[in-house]
This record gives C-alpha cells, structure tokens and sequence, in this order.
C-alpha cells in the first residue's frame, strides 16, 4: 500500500484532507505531520511515496523543507504536492525550481487533490523501474567486462598450458620409444599420452569458448554441443555424482550460436552439480518431435513446432516454490554473498528467447529439479552443409567473426 504524508501547521485541514479522500477509496496509508520538524523525523523513519505539503508554515516553512528533502540523495525522488493559495505566484515558481511536482490550491477539491495524487504515484513507480532498470543494467555492463577480462586471461593462460602440454606430451613420446617392450611401462606412458591430448582438447575448448559467439545462427548438432559441454564441465563434476547421458542416435539439428547453447548447459549442469553437494544423479536427454504442451509457453503463441526438448534434472535439495518464478529474473539468486551472481539463469532465459526458444523448470523440494529447454528442430536436411561439426577448438572449427 502506498503511504502519502499531509504536511501542515493546521489539523484541521490535515483530518479533513485524511477524511474525504477515505471516502474516494485512494488505496493509501495516510499520516499527518503539524510542523516541517515533525515531517522530517517520520520521513526519516519510514518511506513515503508522496508528501502533500503546505506552503506557508511558522518555524521552517514548505520552501524550506521542499529545498531540505531535495538536497537529500534518498529522499529527493519523493514527489512533492504543494498546498498554496492562489495568489502566491512567486512561492510557486520558487517551489518549482526546487523540484516540486505539483500544485493545488485552498481549499482543496479532494477530487483534484485524489487525481493529483495517483498522478505523482504512477509517475513514482515508473520513475523507480527506471532506476532499478538502471542498477541492473549498470551491473550487468560491471560483469560483462569482468567476463571479458577473465576471457584474456582465461587465453592467456590457456596458451601457456597448451605449450606445457606439447613439451609433456612430446618427451612422452620420447619414453615410450625408448621404453618399448619394458612391461607395464608402455601402458602408463600411453595413458599420459591420452591425458595430454584430453589435457591439449579442454585447453583449445577454452580459447575457442574466449573468442565469443558466432555472429549468426547456424545448423548444429545438438547432441555434440551437449558433448562438448560436459567434457568442459568433467573437471567440476565430482565423483559423487552419477551423470547418465541419453545420447539419441539420430542427429538432432537446429540453428543455434553454438558458444551461446554451451553457455545454457554449462549454467544448468553447474547449477545441477551445486544443488546435490551429497552426490546424486544428473540427468541429461533429448527428445526430438515434440510440441509443446506447456501451458505456460503456449500462452506466448509459439511457432509451431516440431521443437527439440532437453531435459537436465538432478536429484539436490530442489526449489522452494515460494521462490520458483523469480529464479529467471535477473540478479536473484538464493546463495550466499560472492558465491552467485544471481545472472545464470537470467541469461539462459535471454539466450534462449532469442534462439526462438523455451526454458521451463519443475522442482520438488528434496526431490529434485528438472529444466527443460526447448529448441526449434530442422528435421531431415540432407543437403544443408554443417559447419563448424567438428570438435570445438579443431582446425576446422567456427572461425572468429
């Protein structure tokens, strides 16, 4: 409920101002302050979103506690309606210039001062969207070139490793020679090999992933995008984990940006893994053909199908419903402080509106969550060439655009 603060050196007229807006049915809580100096200790104790002020008051008048509020930075935005008589032309313009944002003259009509009043709190909350927009956005402008920094680094780093490894993997190559036919060791010396070469492989996945997305979308595989995101993501699953991947043996095509959809799982996978800190099941599928059934997608008139439907379930603590439909919103999160950025979900939510797809959830409190992603499938193009369907990070891979 709105709360709206009469300020005037006269009871009278406050009671009356309180009484007959009551009958109007304004959904407001209203309070009376007799003096500026009162004003400003229940201002400080609690929020208004509009204060009725009277212009001429003994002590400190409504210029003077105009001008007070409007030099402070957390009360400033709190729109001011004066109370004035008509012949004041001067103290109007003074009020003005401090920022007052409206005027109605004694007596007061209380059918005008009602309009005036859901004027100053319509305009309020769009003025309080626009600076929540703008925290947000400014946040995400931060994160963004924390992101890129970490990307150079990431390369930098990763160009380093893949030196290291090609020196571990080409002395390797040397033992085995000299090693050959010794029992035992030949074996231990391939497994090193193999491990560098997994090793050089994440390594050119980073420096790919550092490149940013594709400028355009093209046809990918979804199943080797999943590939590619779990083999990623193999170092962060512990052991405690099970992971059951439901590979399909078909293909499954759609236009995609390849780094933005490793982007998407890499944010469910991980917060999959997060929620099952005592081991579980992390549950990956895709099902071709489908149409979509949810009701709540089929309330935004989706195009029709067939879409391609990925399931990423774990068995963790599950979501508290109370707080399930705000999970999408940006920078809500339930973690600790500097343990989440409250923008994963957010971003799996953008990236896949603009892929022309979906992402609902689903959820049992310690029973687990369920994320499924829909995605428009291309079905049967055997003349549509693929590009970039090799391993990511291969000579053959997206070029950088």
């Amino acid at each position: 409920m709105n709360k709206i603060l009469f300020v005037d050196d006269e009871p009278n007229v406050i009671y009356a101002l309180k009484r007959q807006l009551s009958k109007l049915t304004l959904d407001c809580e209203c309070q009376g302050a007799f003096s500026a100096e009162e004003a400003i200790q229940l201002i400080e104790k609690s929020d208004f979103d509009t204060i009725i002020l009277d212009i001429r008051m003994p002590g400190m008048d409504g210029i003077e506690l105009l001008a007070h509020l409007k030099a402070d930075a957390r009360k400033k935005y709190i729109p001011i309606i004066m109370l004035t008589g008509c012949a004041e032309r001067e103290l109007k313009h003074k009020a003005l210039e401090l920022g007052a944002f409206d005027f109605v003259n004694k007596p007061a009509d209380p059918h005008e001062l009602a309009a005036r009043i859901k004027g100053a709190l319509r305009i309020k909350s769009y003025e309080d969207q626009l600076r929540d927009q703008n925290i947000i956005l400014e946040q995400q402008l931060i994160q963004s070139q924390k992101m890129e920094l970490m990307g150079l680094l990431a390369n930098s780093v990763a160009h380093d490793l893949n030196n290291i490894l090609a020196v571990i993997s080409g002395n390797t190559e040397l033992a085995a020679i000299k090693a050959s036919g010794i029992k035992g060791v030949e074996a231990n010396l391939d497994h090193a090999r193999k491990s560098c070469d997994h090793g050089a492989s994440l390594v050119q996945q980073i420096l790919w992933l550092g490149r940013g997305a594709d400028s355009e979308c093209k046809l990918h595989d979804l199943r080797s995008v999943i590939d590619e995101s779990l083999m990623l993501l193999t170092v962060l699953i512990p052991k405690t984990i099970d992971v059951t991947w439901s590979r399909p043996d078909s293909p499954c095509f759609s236009y995609i940006h390849q780094t933005q959809m490793i982007q998407v799982l890499m944010n469910l996978i991980t917060n999959a893994i997060h929620a099952m800190r005592n081991g579980g099941t992390l549950t990956i599928s895709i099902s071709n053909g489908h149409a979509i059934e949810n009701l709540w997608i089929q309330s935004q008139n989706p195009a029709p199908g067939p879409y391609y439907k990925i399931i990423v379930a774990d068995t963790g603590a599950g979501i508290d419903p109370t707080i399930i439909n705000h999970i999408f919103d940006s920078f809500y999160t339930t973690k600790p402080k500097g343990k989440g950025t409250g923008i994963g979900l957010s971003i799996v939510n953008r990236i896949l509106t603009n892929l022309h797809g979906y992402v609902t959830v689903d959820s049992e409190i310690n029973v687990g969550t369920s994320f499924s992603v829909y995605l428009p499938a291309v079905e049967d193009n055997p003349n549509e060439k693929l590009e970039s369907e090799a391993s990511i990070g291969s000579k053959d891979s997206n070029p950088v655009c």
